[in-house]
């Protein structure tokens, strides 16, 4: 008796080509959602950084009479990073997850000047007592500098131009890309910011919140001398 023939199936070319068609959209529309998602954690946990800094700094301005540490001591050659770190105990929490500088000694978060001031400055630190608003005063930052253990908006105006995290967003891409910057610092930082073209800030009273860099980079153009301002909180005048 003779078997019956057995037939078997196939997907024809144009199939196998619709098929393909269709998984490549689906993956151009859920990669973007995966890495947007993957950034938005990272962005989290920057802020949970950021959080633990701005406690520790918290702490030490309690034991320290409400003044705020120096973002350098030129007598003892120790950093804000290293004058904290008693109440952080926690090195791991100065590095970024979404930063692309990964070996940077002092990490990748920056310290505002007019707030942590320099050991040779006079006065050589800011009570919280002086500030207009700590709430409002912008403290610690996303920073992508090469060394990473300060931030110097002091001397920030329209014309010259001081590193500011997200600047490019505000008509400074040519100095974003100038060699001192690529050298120095990160460009993507300087150009549009860390997270999603902003980045996260710990205020000078300890909590933390996302801001656009747009906001960011305008309120330092209009920070001057003498005038109380997010950048300048104290309304410190020129600094040595």
């Amino acid at each position: 008796m003779k078997r019956p023939t057995r037939l078997f199936s196939a997907f024809t070319l144009i199939e196998l080509l619709v098929v393909i068609a269709i998984i490549s959209i689906l993956a151009a529309i859920l990669f973007p959602v995966f890495a947007r998602a993957r950034e938005n954690a990272r962005r989290a946990s920057c802020l949970s950084n950021l959080k633990q800094i701005g406690l520790g700094v918290m702490m030490y301005v309690q034991d320290y009479d409400e003044s705020y540490p120096q973002f350098n001591n030129y007598t003892t050659n120790q950093t804000w990073q290293v004058t904290i770190q008693p109440y952080v105990k926690n090195k791991q929490v100065f590095y970024c997850p979404s930063s692309s500088a990964t070996n940077q000694v002092n990490g990748n978060y920056g310290a505002n000047m007019w707030i942590f001031l320099d050991s040779r400055d006079t006065p050589n630190s800011v009570n919280m007592a002086a500030l207009e608003s700590a709430s409002t005063g912008y403290m610690l930052m996303d920073f992508g500098t090469y060394y990473g253990s300060f931030f110097n908006a002091r001397d920030t105006s329209a014309t010259n131009w001081n590193y500011l995290p997200g600047m490019g967003l505000d008509g400074a891409n040519s100095y974003c890309q100038t060699t001192n910057i690529s050298t120095m610092n990160r460009q993507d930082d300087c150009q549009s910011g860390r997270h999603f073209r902003g980045i996260n800030m710990a205020f000078a009273d300890g909590h933390v919140k996302w801001l656009k860099s747009e906001v960011v980079v305008k309120t330092a153009k209009t920070t001057y001398n003498y005038v109380a301002s997010p950048w300048n909180p104290a309304g410190l005048g020129p600094q040595d």
